[in-house]
Parts: C-alpha cells; sequence; structure tokens
C-alpha cells in the first residue's frame, strides 16, 4: 500500500471519527434535559382562588367515599393500655418466638407449622396468670424507677 492511499485511509477515519463524536457530543453533556434527573419547576396561571373555588364546587356534587350521609358510622373505640401492659406483651411475644418468627427471611408466614406454633404459645402465655404477674412486676419496677428520679431530682 502506498503512503498517499495510508494517508487517504487515516484521513477518512479521522474524519469519520469527529463526525461520530459531534453526534454523540450531547450524550456526554452534564446536564441535558432527557436525563436530568432534577424535576422542572412548573409555573400556574391558576390562582389558588380558582383552585379552591373549583375544589369547593366539585365538592358538592362528588360522589361518596365509602358512607352515605345518612349513616351513622361507629365511634372508635381506643384500649389504653399501660406501659407496663404493652412491656409485658412485648416480653411474651419475644419469649412465644413470634419476634423469631417475624425476623426471619421469610417474614411471618401463618402457613409454617414453627409459625403455628409460636402463635399458640404466645395464646398460651397470655392467657396465664403470668402475664398478670408480669405486668404488675413491670409496674412496681416502673414506679420504683419513678421514685427514685423524683428523689434525685429534689
Amino acid at each position: 500500500m502506498s503512503k498517499q492511499a495510508s494517508a487517504t485511509r487515516l484521513f477518512g477515519t479521522a474524519a469519520l471519527a469527529a463526525l461520530l463524536g459531534t453526534i454523540a457530543a450531547p450524550s456526554f453533556a452534564g446536564n441535558y434535559a432527557e436525563g436530568d434527573p432534577r424535576p422542572a419547576p412548573l409555573a400556574s396561571s391558576t390562582t389558588r382562588a380558582a383552585v379552591t373555588a373549583d375544589a369547593v364546587q366539585w365538592l358538592k356534587t362528588a360522589p361518596t367515599q365509602g358512607y352515605t350521609s345518612g349513616y351513622q358510622q361507629e365511634p372508635v373505640a381506643v384500649s389504653a393500655n399501660s406501659r407496663a401492659a404493652v412491656a409485658a406483651d412485648t416480653r411474651l411475644w419475644i419469649q412465644s418466638g413470634l419476634a423469631a418468627q417475624q425476623a426471619s427471611e421469610a417474614g411471618a408466614d401463618t402457613m409454617k407449622p414453627g409459625y403455628r406454633e409460636a402463635a399458640a404459645e404466645y395464646a398460651r402465655l397470655r392467657a396465664s396468670p403470668a402475664y398478670g404477674a408480669l405486668v404488675d412486676q413491670l409496674k412496681n419496677q416502673q414506679a420504683a424507677a419513678q421514685s427514685q428520679m423524683q428523689t434525685q431530682v429534689r
């Protein structure tokens, strides 16, 4: 191959590389619209008052969301457990093995025999007199800790 043919081939390769580089340059840019992860701010031409008025108008004709106006809902009943009762229940939950079942890789699979055994043990422990004794013990510990804190503050 002659020097001229080699130079022509080299020039053609360089021209092709320059052309491809020019075409690909936008994809190397740091901030181009398609790949920019930052959200673009949206400017609204509607005022807050117009949106509020539109929402109020819509609510006048909006369908109900499950309850009609004539249906009275039952008041929510909230049970207030003491701190000692919650702590005792948590200890029994851990002691029964339900905590280990929940923390396993598969999660709380209620169909597994191990989970069912742990749930039965939890129910047994919760129904036993030991639960009440544990609640009383924790109440006494909390009362002692509070009285100690009050004496230290004085």
